[in-house]
């Protein structure tokens, strides 16, 4: 190659790669629709990159707004593709589709590096009463407030934050935080890397998360949990505990109602009101159990542990013991209190 056809290509590359280092301005183009739709109707959503707001809004009438954002180097780029890019939203029976039509994910890459558009969409919808929502988003946050009715969300990456919502919901993310706050209704998550907050739920949580701490608190309803890795902490909850956990650490205060908690690795400290009729068990591979009872009812008490020290705060009558098991009763009896430990050491107060 001649050093003249060097040269040529050199400055090729060098007028290539300044237009990717310009510096790029942002442009909002919005957009709003209204429809009337029937009662009962349910709302597909579907969005490649941009958030989604939804909240309540007025019986029969939906609200279609938001803004597309263009991040380009002119003002006439952003113009065009502003254009290219449409809001669809198509009516079926029973149903109302939305959808963007052409959108781009992120920015658009030259020989590897050169990044000179970035687009997406941003929505804002106000929905009836009493609609069924079914929202999809590969990049971007979701939020709903106020909003009465069945929810399904699928998120790949971004947070999800649902508050003031009445209905059954579930949820299912591969990457992003997620908050449920005053939600009436039965509550289905999965997630494979999410941190989750629960507070103030009122129906019964069932909750599959690969890898991520879960935190929650005035929960009145059955709670199932399953983990493969993260901590879980939970405060004040009416009804049945299920945690089954692979590896972590486990915090449950005042709970009212049936305990089972099965870990392979990690502490477990659990303070319970006991019920007659519930079974209260704890079971960990390696790790110390703390298992504090409230109140002054009878229960019956079983400990095992392979290896560890068994240390008992509460007055009981013994009815066998050695050096890694121990067996008794509390007053007259009744729940059936079970700890078992591998490794690990175990105390039970009252």
């Amino acid at each position: 190659m001649q050093w003249r056809e060097v040269l040529f290509f050199i400055t090729v590359f060098i007028l290539l790669t300044s237009q990717g280092v310009r510096a790029r301005s942002r442009y909002e183009y919005p957009f709003s629709q209204n429809l009337k739709i029937e009662p009962g109707a349910k709302v597909i959503i579907e969005n490649l990159s941009g958030d989604i707001r939804m909240s309540q809004g007025a019986p029969g009438q939906l609200i279609i707004g938001g803004k597309k954002v263009i991040k380009v180097p002119s003002e006439r780029s952003a113009e065009k593709e502003a254009k290219r890019i449409k809001v669809e939203v198509k009516r079926e029976k029973g149903k109302v589709r939305i959808w963007v039509k052409d959108g781009r994910h992120g920015d658009r890459v030259f020989f590897g590096f050169w990044k000179k558009v970035s687009s997406w969409v941003d929505f804002n919808l106000l929905v009836p009463p009493g609609t069924d929502l079914e929202v999809s988003s590969t990049s971007g946050d979701i939020r709903a407030e106020g909003v009465k009715g069945e929810i399904a969300i699928k998120l790949t990456s971004g947070d999800l934050c649902l508050e003031g919502f009445v209905g059954s919901t579930n949820v299912h993310t591969t990457s992003g935080d997620i908050s449920l706050k005053g939600i009436v209704g039965r509550v289905n998550i999965e997630g494979t890397s999410s941190d989750l907050e629960l507070s103030g739920i009122k129906g019964d949580v069932d909750i599959s998360v690969t890898s991520g701490d879960i935190e929650g608190r005035d929960i009145e309803g059955n709670l199932t949990v399953g983990g493969t890795s993260g901590d879980v902490e939970i405060v004040r909850l009416r009804g049945d505990l299920q945690i089954f956990l692979h590896s972590g650490e486990v915090k449950a205060n005042e709970v009212q109602g049936g305990v089972r908690v099965e870990t392979t690795s990690g502490d477990v400290n659990i303070k319970a009101a006991l019920q007659e009729g519930k079974d209260y068990q704890v079971d960990t591979s390696s790790g110390d159990v703390g298992f504090k009872v409230m109140g002054n009812n009878p229960f019956n008490l079983i400990i095992d542990t392979a290896s560890g020290d068994i240390n008992v705060k509460a007055p009981l009558i013994i009815n066998s013991i050695s050096r890694n098991h121990l067996e008794g009763k509390v007053g007259k009896g009744g729940s059936t209190v079970r700890i078992t430990t591998s490794s690990g050491d175990i105390e039970l107060s009252q």
